[in-house]
């Protein structure tokens, strides 16, 4: 009864206060929540029956009985609805809270919302609202805050937001915005955060921004803003949080800034600022935090930045910094984060460095830093990141960094550490990943690591470890473990059997010895052995134990027999057996490895034919250099996701499959070296994403398709060594981004294609050992690529990048791209003789005609090609002199012009071409004597040899002919000539002209000066009587 009393009471005291909302306001919320889905219940208050007073968000006036608030928010519920907005809420003519963030909401924003005349507060933000933001919002003159971030809206800003006189809070974050910043935006006055981040906007900062005296937060992040940081933007006086941080801004920092005496962020990363660091941010006093890193900013740390004593966070990594650490930054005792890599400082890490007791980060990896590591790290007692690899540093780690009891990450790494690792870094307790990698440490890994109970990650690789390492002992928590050991020590089962967690390995130089039964305890994803010797040369049997294995490398480690079957059945999807002596069938079908991706094995003698139906996920596979015969398949059943094939140096034989033009993702096609014939598919045009295309020394037949100008992306093409013939056609023109082409020893006939010349990134031409005619286009060197004077412009075509989630998410930690290097052989005439490389050097910038039947002048145009190394045009029917513009040709290296018919004298400047070193001038009608400056004559007999009426050293060894025979001038002899009489013409005539006005100023002054000429004339005859005395007695 007391209850039911209690019940009575609290139900009267509601109804004095909820006295009924009105009813088309109730109604228009009732259709609100029947356009959304509400299946956790969250309005299940709302109903009809129930007073809207009871209703879950729902606030009204008490005394008009109007909605005023609508707070569903998302957040608050750990739940999300899905659904629309519903016109019917613009009916809500009262409200002036619309909160409905996080709800899951999609479709548009209603424009009908500028009927809420008194809205004060709009926040959808964190829904996926999509469609433009409406410009009728600018008619809600009450409002005060605008939140649309965390959604899908398009289209640009409406600058009719400008008219929202009363906002003081716009946040349009994370959306897909683009356009610019209305400049209008300055006429909110009241203004206080401006929140933009995460867009696609364009062009520059408004400076009028710098109008908007109270904003106190400016974040304009992660757009594609360009042009320089206005200056004005120091006029903001109130502003305590600035980030500009990537977007593409140019130009340096503003020096002004100094005036944001509130600032406390400062954040300019990740665009491509220039010049030096002002030291007038030293002034603000205010500032916590400042990241200026991923510029290019240049110069030396300024000292006075020590002045910011609150600054706990200093980002200036990856720039081109010089000189030394300030040691006044060490003054900054609040500072809990200093990441300086990536840089070019020099010095010392200076001691005064422990002064930062707060230090937790500390990052001066890639850097030029010599000197040792100073034990007087061991005082920043709260360092949790270490790294300082990539530099210079020298002398034994020392072993007072045990000290630093708080470290989690130690990056030592290529450096130039020596001795042995301190036994007493085994008491870093919280140590979870230590990379000593590529030192020249000795000795071992320390027993006392054993007792690193967090460490998952240790990679001691390639250092000098003289002792045993296979019998120490490692902590049991470890994940990831590389060690390269030296004189190929003898790793047993007994190395492993505390590691029960491990998941990546990765051994080189060892000997691996376990017995046939042997299970290990671990289960690995990742097994790298790289020339490792296995005691019976066979793929290890514990290997089938690992039933998470996904990657699987064994290179360069002797293997010999065949690919054990059990291997096929594993879930790899990663697997390289390169450079061994593996034999047999290949096996490679479709119920073998059946998530395999990459597939390695070249460099074996593995033999069979290629299987008809392949793995249904294979991305990358590589047989080259095996023992494989018999036809490509004609109907091959691939994954259309292939993007390298590469079958080079094998004994294939029959036609190339016009199917393969189906693998519509392929970048790298090799059928190099083998014996194929028929002709080269048309549908290879098809192949959009094509960068590589090798088809060199087979035997393939007929005309080059013209359909591979389709191939747009196409950098490296090498068709050399067939029989093709017929001419090569025009559209080769198309292909822009080609680096390579390479068509030497085949049949083509006709002229060299003049829109060649349009390949400005073409660094190597080879069409040698042809049947082309006619003369040598003149835009031939015009390549815009061989232009460029330098010994390092090459772009090498071998490096492709391939974006893979998998590897990416599961075996690489510090990285998020899986770079093969993919090494394309070229075969070319160099410095008289055939030679292959197997590599594409950054020297070869080349081009060869030889061995064709062109003639014609070589056009004046080579001087252009600064850039050029090698160049052979032998074997031709040219004709003419060689032109003396060939000296400006300054980079080559080798230069024949042999058996052609080029008459007149050898340019005389020949010799300064510094680089030359070979040069064949045989068999044709110079004349005149052979230029004895330089190291011309340093060439043998035979790079002159076939030139009867060419003489001089070293054609004849006693270089007897006589000395007075002047050297043949050529035409900048006989320019220097012209310049040197002109030059003498005016000396004298200056001379002349001196001499006059001299000595009429002397016969002036003595026939106008009475005094002067008496002097003169008795100075005269005194000299007479004297000196001539019988001339002085003539009487005139």
């Amino acid at each position: 009864m007391a209850n039911l009393l209690v019940f009575t009471i609290i139900t009267l005291f509601l109804l004095r206060f909820c006295c009924g909302c009105i009813e088309r306001e109730a109604h228009a919320l009732l259709l609100f929540k029947a356009g959304v889905n509400d299946s956790a219940g969250v309005l299940s208050s709302w109903e009809k029956e129930r007073d809207c007073c009871l209703w879950y968000g729902i606030s009204y006036d008490n005394t008009t009985h109007h909605v005023v608030a609508v707070n569903v928010t998302g957040f608050s519920l750990s739940t999300e609805m899905e659904g629309i907005i519903s016109g019917s809420l613009c009916t809500l003519t009262f409200v002036a809270t619309l909160n409905l963030s996080g709800v899951g909401l999609t479709g548009t924003i209603p424009p009908c919302f500028t009927n809420l005349s008194l809205l004060a507060q709009l926040d959808l933000s964190h829904n996926r609202l999509s469609g433009n933001i409406p410009p009728t919002l600018s008619n809600l003159s009450s409002l005060t805050s605008l939140h649309l971030s965390h959604n899908e809206l398009t289209g640009s800003i409406p600058s009719s937001l400008s008219h929202l006189y009363s906002l003081t809070n716009l946040r349009l974050a994370y959306n897909q915005l683009t356009g610019s910043i209305p400049s209008s935006l300055s006429n909110l006055s009241s203004l206080a955060m401006l929140i933009l981040w995460e867009n696609q906007l364009i062009g520059s900062i408004p400076s009028s921004l710098s109008n908007l005296s109270s904003l106190i937060y400016l974040d304009l992040s992660s757009n594609q803003l360009r042009g320089s940081i206005p200056s004005s933007l120091s006029n903001l006086s109130s502003l305590i949080f600035l980030d500009l941080s990537s977007n593409q801004l140019t130009g340096s920092i503003p020096s002004s800034l100094y005036n944001l005496s509130s600032l406390t962020k400062l954040y300019l990363y990740y665009n491509q600022l220039t010049g030096s660091i002002p030291s007038s941010l030293s002034d603000l006093s205010s500032l916590t935090s400042l990241d200026l890193s991923y510029n290019k900013l240049i110069g030396s740390i300024p000292s006075p930045l020590s002045n910011i004593s609150s600054l706990s966070s200093l980002d200036f990594s990856f720039n081109k910094l010089t000189g030394s650490i300030p040691s006044s930054l060490f003054k900054l005792s609040l500072l809990t984060r200093l990441d300086l890599s990536n840089n070019q400082l020099t010095g010392n890490i200076l001691s005064p460095l422990s002064n930062l007791s707060s230090l937790r980060f500390l990052h001066l990896w890639e850097n030029q830093l010599t000197g040792s590591i100073p034990s007087s790290l061991a005082s920043l007692s709260s360092l949790m990141n270490l790294a300082l690899s990539f530099n210079q540093l020298i002398g034994s780690i020392p072993s007072s960094l045990s000290y630093i009891s708080s470290l989690t990450y130690l990056d030592l790494a290529e450096n130039h550490l020596t001795g042995c690792i301190p036994d007493s870094l085994g008491n870093l307790s919280l140590l979870e990943v230590m990379f000593l990698s590529d030192n020249q440490l000795n000795g071992t890994l320390p027993p006392s690591f054993s007792r690193l109970s967090s460490l998952t990650y240790l990679n001691a690789d390639r250092n000098s470890f003289s002792q045993d390492i296979a019998s120490s002992t490692l902590p049991f928590m470890l994940e990831f473990l590389e060690l390269s050991l030296n004189n190929h020590q003898i790793i047993s089962e007994l190395f492993f059997h505390n590691l029960s967690k491990l998941s990546y390995l990765s051994l080189s130089n060892c000997v691996l010895n376990s017995s046939p039964t042997w299970i290990p305890s671990f289960q690995l994803r990742r097994l790298h052995l790289t020339s490792c010797k296995v005691v019976d040369g066979q793929i290890p049997s514990w290997i089938s134990t690992q039933f998470s294995l996904e990657e699987l490398q064994i290179a360069d480690s002797n293997l010999v027999g065949e690919i054990p079957s059990w291997l096929q059945d594993m879930r790899l999807r990663y697997i390289n057996l390169t450079t061994n002596h593996l034999h047999g069938d290949l096996l490679l079908n479709t119920s073998a490895w059946k998530a395999i991706e990459v597939v390695d094995m070249s460099n074996n003698a593995l033999f069979g034919q290629i299987p008809l139906i392949w793995p249904p996920h294979i991305q990358f596979l590589l047989l080259n250099d095996n023992w494989l015969t018999g036809n490509i398949p004609p109907s091959m059943q691939v994954n259309s996701s292939l993007q390298v094939l590469n079958l080079e140096n094998n004994h294939l034989n029959g036609k190339i499959p016009s199917s393969i033009a189906n693998f519509s993702s392929l970048q790298i096609l090799n059928l190099g070296n083998n014996n194929l014939g028929g002709m080269i598919p048309s549908e290879f045009g098809e192949l959009s994403q094509l960068k590589s295309l090798v088809l060199k020394n087979n035997q393939l037949s007929r005309a080059f398709p013209p359909s591979i100008s389709n191939c747009t992306k196409l950098l490296f093409l090498d068709i050399g060594q067939n029989l093709l013939k017929g001419q090569i056609p025009n559209s080769i023109g198309n292909l822009l981004h080609l680096q390579v082409l390479a068509a030497r020893k085949n049949n083509f006939e006709g002229s060299i294609p003049t829109e060649i010349g349009q390949l400005k990134h073409l660094q190597i031409l080879d069409l040698s050992s042809n049947h082309l005619s006619g003369s040598i286009p003149h835009n031939i060197f015009n390549l815009q690529a061989m232009l460029i004077e330098s010994k390092e412009g090459f772009i090498r075509v071998q490096e492709y990048q391939f974006d893979d989630q998998f590897l990416r998410k599961n075996y690489l930690i510090f990285t998020e791209v899986f770079t093969i290097m993919y090494e394309d052989g070229l075969n070319m005439n160099s410095k008289g003789r055939d030679e292959h490389y197997p590599y594409i050097f950054s020297t070869r910038i080349a081009i060869d005609l030889s061995n064709n039947q062109l003639s014609g002048n070589i056009p004046s145009e080579l001087g252009k090609l600064k850039g050029l190394m090698l160049l052979n045009l032998s074997m031709n029917n040219l004709n003419g002199t060689i032109p003396n513009s060939i000296v400006q040709v300054s980079q080559l290296e080798s230069l024949d012009l042999s058996t052609n018919q080029f008459s007149g004298q050898i340019p005389w400047e020949l010799g300064s071409l510094s680089y030359l070193q070979v040069l064949n001038l045989s068999n044709n009608n110079l004349s005149g004597r052979i230029p004895q400056g330089g190291h011309m004559t340093t060439f043998a007999n035979s790079s002159y040899e076939g030139n009867p009426s060419l003489w001089g050293c070293p054609l004849r060894r006693n270089c007897s002919w006589p000395d007075f025979v002047p050297a043949p001038p050529s035409i900048y002899a006989l320019a220097n000539e012209e310049e040197q009489i002109e030059d003498s013409l005016w000396y004298w005539i200056g001379v002349g002209l001196a001499y006059g006005v001299g000595f009429g100023a002397v016969v002036l002054s003595i026939v106008l000066r009475k005094k002067w000429r008496e002097k003169y004339f008795h100075g005269v005859d005194m000299v007479l009587k004297y000196f001539f005395p019988w001339l002085h007695n003539l009487k005139i």
